[in-house]
């Protein structure tokens, strides 16, 4: 996502016409209605002369030039003024968007029948991120100490918290906050695909997560507020509502 939104931010700040490699449109097509931006494939029969491109837009000298954004590019610090409109790109497809809400109604069902909730969902990235995080930036995974001061800050900003808990580690989630009675914890005893935990946490009205680009796009989708930890230094902190708690 983030490598078709960098694409998108080039694009929108050069007058450049974009394309993305047809392998990233393909995966997210699978997930995504109505993404506008065409492939490479489109262009595939046009000659192209690699010597005379750029890999930034610092770079450009010649008004023709083209622009090869670089994999795994993410283009933050271009984001803020398109990230509305970028938006729009990532609308899931409506069995998502359905799954979605039906969860979420299950959810406040068991939870909290009698009130209208506040849902807040919580990405946490474990597995081998802390081996991730120790090499690049010699830093540790949050503690559930984290996790539990964001859920405080909810609690006293809205009533009737609902806290749904999306992560590669369901186990050590439910072992910190499962005996919460405003906690539900997914993937613990079934099996979800990322797209549907992605669409899950998009269709929250608030959201927590420590670190990573899941975490960072289930925000950004949802709009409202974000609460992160900032440990892996890649968000740009000045996105409105975003909010970093230690």
């Amino acid at each position: 996502m983030w490598e078709y939104s960098a694409i998108w931010f080039v694009a929108k700040e050069t007058g450049r016409q974009p394309y993305i490699p047809t392998c990233v449109k393909l995966a997210l097509e699978g997930i995504f209605e109505g993404m506008s931006l065409p492939s490479l494939q489109a262009i595939g029969h046009c000659p192209f002369d690699q010597s005379s491109s750029v890999d930034s837009m610092e770079q450009l000298v010649l008004p023709h030039q083209s622009i090869i954004v670089p994999a795994f590019s993410f283009e933050r610090r271009l984001a803020i003024p398109h990230l509305d409109e970028v938006v729009r790109e990532f609308k899931f497809k409506k069995p998502l968007r359905d799954k979605a809400q039906e969860d979420l109604r299950e959810i406040a069902a068991d939870l909290l029948p009698s009130a209208t909730p506040t849902f807040i969902g919580v990405h946490v990235r474990r597995g081998d991120y802390g081996a991730f995080l120790k090499r690049k930036w010699n830093a540790t995974m949050v503690t559930a100490t984290f996790f539990r001061k964001s859920m405080n800050y909810y609690r006293a900003k809205f009533s009737n918290c609902l806290f749904i808990y999306i992560s590669d580690d369901p186990l050590w989630c439910f072992q910190h906050f499962g005996n919460l009675s405003d906690v539900f914890v997914t993937s613990l005893n079934s099996r979800r695909t990322p797209a549907e935990d992605l669409a899950l946490m998009a269709a929250c009205n608030h959201t927590i997560f420590d670190y990573g680009t899941f975490g960072e796009w289930g925000s950004i989708l949802a709009g409202g507020l974000a609460i992160f930890n900032n440990r892996d230094q890649n968000i740009n902190p000045h996105l409105p509502n975003w909010i970093i708690m230690e």
